[in-house]
């Protein structure tokens, strides 16, 4: 038995948020194997593109690229690439639903590293130890 009760329900918290960083991390595990990959309607080109919609690979399916106009070339670069990084939202939206866009941007900051979840916890820790602006102080 705990014999300071505050002491008790920072104790769950802290159990509480383990839980979910814990599993925060199984999720950028898992959005970490989301890719896509779109091929041009000619054929031309196939992109594929990470959890992040970084470019990962660029294929030419045969040399025709080398006698197109450079706008033509531009223009079917940019549509391929695009349609694979729509996939990659898209699949996303499934895993989480449908949201704002800011939503998103908040995965794949995580999806950029463990940062986030040490902030966050350095903010529970400040919090705890009464150190955030404008707390007040108990001693």
């Amino acid at each position: 038995m705990v014999s300071n009760p505050l002491q008790g329900y920072l104790d769950e918290v802290q159990s509480q948020l383990d839980e979910a960083l814990a599993r925060a991390g199984q999720v950028r595990e898992a959005l970490l194997g989301i890719s896509a990959t779109a091929t041009s309607k000619d054929r031309l080109v196939t992109a594929t593109v990470d959890a992040r919609g970084t470019l990962t690979e660029l294929k030419f399916n045969s040399s025709r690229y080398r006698s197109m106009a450079p706008s033509e070339l531009s223009a079917v670069l940019t549509d391929t690439i695009a349609k694979a990084q729509k996939d990659v939202t898209d699949q996303m939206k499934e895993i989480f639903g449908e949201t704002d866009g800011h939503d998103l941007d908040a995965v794949k900051d995580m999806l950029d590293g463990p940062s986030h979840q040490s902030e966050l916890h350095e903010m529970l820790e400040a919090f705890i130890d009464g150190r955030l602006p404008g707390q007040a102080k108990t001693d």
